[in-house]
């Protein structure tokens, strides 16, 4: 199943139409009295009510709350994983830690450094944080800022951490709108040779789009060795950088 990009607008047309015709003022005086009670120990709910009364979104209502309590970001499963000791037959960890220091040391970076981002609104951590982990234990940097993350938010972390590769983790099937707003994003900054890779359950035409769009690589549910997606992780950082493959021997 796909979503109608048509519908989409529509739907967005009407939520600005909403909000053109309502009484603005009235709207705004229910946003201000809704942020006083929450910062104080009041009840919530009249202010909530005259905010649905004022013609206020959910969105509007939520970010009112932000701005008074902030936005709580669960700890990710990554900091406090132990590190590998063993990988999966055929790709030896110890075999990729070589590789992924070699080439550091061939871009004179000290450590390789990789972002994982997972854009939009899924939540299921458990594949990115494994893939991190992983490249956190063959040697990379790994900056991984958990889940739900705008497409500006991972750009401007990629930027000021100065990455080697971006990963992506899409399981919501909205890749095909995130990803090229990252894609375009990076090209925007001045950093296009900042590879980008995508995993998550995208279909096969679907990851010939993002390839076509400047993806390096997308891998999907088959792809199951983590060790090996490391190892690939590394080849499209080498390939970015102009440098010739690497074959580490076993």
């Amino acid at each position: 199943m796909t979503v109608d990009p048509a519908n989409e607008a529509r739907v967005v047309a009407a939520l600005h139409e909403w909000r053109d015709n309502r009484d603005e003022a009235r709207a705004q005086e229910s946003l201000a009295a809704l942020k006083a009670v929450a910062a104080g120990d009041g009840n919530l709910f009249a202010a909530t009510l005259e905010c649905a009364r004022a013609g206020v979104t959910t969105g509007e209502w939520s970010w009112a709350l932000r701005d008074v309590f902030g936005e709580f970001r669960a700890p990710t499963g990554v900091s406090s994983a132990p590190v590998a000791v063993t990988a999966e037959a055929g790709t030896p960890l110890a075999l990729v830690r070589e590789k992924v220091a070699r080439t550091a040391e061939e871009l004179n970076a000290g450590r390789l450094r990789l972002l994982v981002g997972k854009p939009g609104l899924d939540g299921h951590s458990n594949g990115a944080e494994q893939i991190a982990v992983r490249a956190r234990d063959a040697g990379f940097e790994v900056v991984y800022q958990g889940i739900r993350l705008t497409p500006e938010q991972i750009v401007n972390a990629a930027l000021a951490e100065d990455v080697h590769c971006v990963g992506l983790s899409i399981l919501s099937g909205s890749h095909a709108e995130l990803v090229p707003d990252v894609l375009d994003r990076l090209r925007e900054a001045g950093a296009a040779d900042i590879p980008v890779i995508v995993g998550g359950i995208i279909p096969n035409a679907d990851a010939a789009e993002l390839k076509r769009a400047g993806v390096a690589a997308v891998f999907t549910p088959k792809d199951f060795g983590i060790t090996e997606i490391i190892g690939r992780i590394v080849d499209e950082i080498r390939k970015a950088n102009k440098l010739d493959p690497l074959e580490v021997p076993a």
